[in-house]
This record gives C-alpha cells, structure tokens and sequence, in this order.
C-alpha cells in the first residue's frame, strides 16, 4: 500500500519544522575568522530566513487545505462551487511559489551564493 506523504498528519509539522530549523542554523565560516559585526550581520539574516521559512510553511499549509477543499467539492459540488474551490487553490499555489522564492533567495543571501535580500 502507497501513502501520499501529503496525507500524512506529520508531514506539515515536519516540513515546517525542517524550514525553520535550515533557516536558523549557522552557516560555517569561509575559512576567515568570524567578527562581531560578521556575527551580527549573520544573525540577523537568520531572523530574517526564519521569517520567510514560516511564511512558506503556512503557504504549503493553506494550499494542502486548499488541495484538500478542491478534491472534497469535484465529486458533488456545483460548477460554481468548483470553481471558486479551483480559485482558493490557485491563490494558494500562487503564494507558495512566492513565498519560495522569497525563501531561497533569502537563503541563497545569508549562505553568500547569491543577491542579499533588501535590508
């Protein structure tokens, strides 16, 4: 028997749980010695990391709900009521992949692999 790992009750905690625990991580030092400043600076881009993988957390979250929404309403639902429940899901994904972006980007910033997200 397969299980969609999207059925699973765990499988949102864990995703969420994995986001932040990435984003607050330190990164390892590029071989020079770590200043305050250096120090200071890398916090708070962990702040900011850990603001944007809760954000994508509760975007996977709500389109999970949305997906959920939108398979409940195909077998019996009216046209109308099918598509509005396919709007909800498409503002969903529209989220998720903005608030991912967000999220690499910010990470991409913080690890130096990429453009520092606006101060």
């Amino acid at each position: 028997m397969t299980t969609n790992p999207l059925r699973v009750s765990w499988a949102g905690p864990a995703v969420a749980g994995a986001l932040l625990l990435a984003a607050l991580t330190p990164l390892p030092a590029a071989g020079a010695p770590v200043t305050i400043v250096a120090a200071g600076a890398a916090a708070h881009m962990e702040v900011i990391c850990a603001k944007e993988a809760l954000d994508y957390a509760l975007a996977v979250s709500g389109w999970i709900n949305a997906w959920r929404d939108y398979q409940n309403t195909l077998p019996g639902g009216t046209q109308q009521e099918i598509l509005d429940s396919a709007a909800r899901l498409d503002v969903a994904t529209s989220r998720v992949g903005d608030t991912g972006l967000r999220l690499i980007a910010c990470l991409l910033g913080a690890s130096g692999g990429g453009p520092r997200p606006p101060a």
